[in-house]
């Protein structure tokens, strides 16, 4: 599957559980929606994070959108755990929700009009369907663990160096198009 199409379909996906999350009353059901939207918004943006904005790099820089998609990532982790720290009955908990929701479109709304169009143009159709394979394969893996939400290490604000960033692309564009990971070779004593 292409990685756009796949990452339009989750932007949708989770849009969904927020509007359901926002419309439920407290119950059950509403703490199995809850789970789902943590869950859901975590691995979307972890996976973006870890695959799209590092593997694309180069294709994005110099770009000021895709700037203010990292920092988008990073305000709606910050309403994730807001509301993940949030007990359904507090008054606030509805206020947390309208505020993902709010962060997380306009997320969706940057990237679709922004960020997509131009990894489009840039990218070939084969690397857009191995790194959609890539996405899809860590997503499940990461909805299916039995971990705590926020266990990983928080998505930085800020700016990493030039050098790192180009290191970085360079591993991950070198798994895209191969499609398999780095061995790691042994140390001779």
């Amino acid at each position: 599957m292409d990685a756009l199409d796949l990452l339009e379909q989750q932007h949708r996906e989770v849009t969904e559980l927020l509007d359901r999350l926002a419309v439920e009353a407290s119950g059950e059901e509403n703490d199995a929606t809850i789970e789902a939207v943590l869950r859901a918004v975590e691995a979307h943006v972890r996976i973006e994070e870890a695959y799209v904005y590092v593997a694309c790099a180069s294709k994005l820089r110099g770009d000021g959108r895709a700037e203010v998609a990292g920092e988008q990532r990073a305000g709606i982790l910050s309403a994730l755990r807001l509301l993940g720290e949030t007990s359904p009955s507090d008054p606030q908990f509805r206020d947390h929700v309208a505020t993902l929701s709010e962060r997380f479109a306009q997320h969706a709304d940057a990237e679709e009009d922004a960020v997509f169009p131009k990894l489009k143009r840039t990218l070939t159709d084969e690397a857009l369907d191995v790194l959609g394979e890539a996405l899809e394969r860590a997503h499940h893996r990461f909805l299916f663990e039995d971990k705590p939400f926020f266990e990983m290490e928080p998505v930085s604000s800020t700016r990493p160096s030039a050098r790192s960033l180009r290191a970085r692309a360079r591993r991950s564009s070198a798994i895209v198009r191969s499609g398999v990971r780095a061995k790691i070779r042994p140390t001779s004593l």
